[in-house]
């Protein structure tokens, strides 16, 4: 297996007043064909997934988790980043990198699966979201599930902000063939399952 990506350093300060961003987001399906730039995907995922502090020996993140489970995980289809080849990627918030999968036109079988919306191989990048059932059903049980479709919630709606802010443009999956997606990213359906997905790419 290739070498983790290292991703360059999110950046913290400047960009634009966050009441302007809240205005300005607006769901967009049609992209740019320019190239996502390496540090744009960099500070859309740390936006969503990074690590912003810990509680003890907790980890905290961008954004919100019942009980800080984070049962959310973020499998990038990359179809055309600057500096990285197409393909699927895993990040790894921990030392923020993205561990390979496997190369090739994965955009393609993400827009199939998610029912021929052919923003997923049009976009720059296809982020989806996976979630580990027991890291939210060992600590709540049953109702735990439900936390999982939150979590989601939070990360898709940081992910429209960061966007936004970035000048990309965004728009969130929720309609796709669960069996379809489950095996183009790899995951079992049981276990980790896909919730949600979004498209990135630049704004037209």
């Amino acid at each position: 297996m290739a070498d983790a990506v290292i991703l360059p350093r999110p950046t913290t300060e400047g960009g634009q007043p966050i009441w302007q961003v809240l205005t300005d987001r607006r769901s967009v399906r049609h992209y740019g064909s320019d190239p996502m730039p390496l540090d744009v995907l960099s500070q859309l995922l740390w936006s969503t997934h990074g690590v912003t502090g810990h509680a003890g020996a907790t980890e905290l993140r961008n954004a919100p988790s019942a009980g800080a489970c984070y049962p959310i995980d973020v499998q990038v289809v990359a179809n055309s980043v600057a500096g990285l080849d197409p393909g699927h990627y895993r990040y790894v918030a921990d030392d923020h990198t993205l561990l390979p999968i496997r190369k090739g036109d994965v955009g393609a079988e993400i827009t199939a699966a998610a029912l021929g919306q052919t923003m997923c191989k049009t976009a720059s990048v296809t982020l989806v979201w996976t979630a580990v059932i027991p890291r939210t059903t060992g600590r709540y049980g049953d109702r735990g599930r439900r936390y999982i479709f939150l979590d989601a919630g939070h990360v898709g709606q940081n992910t429209y902000l960061a966007a936004t802010a970035l000048g990309y443009g965004c728009c969130t999956i929720g309609a796709f063939d669960d069996g379809a997606m489950n095996e183009a990213v790899g995951v079992d359906g049981k276990i980790e399952i896909v919730v949600y997905a979004a498209s990135v790419g630049p704004a037209e």
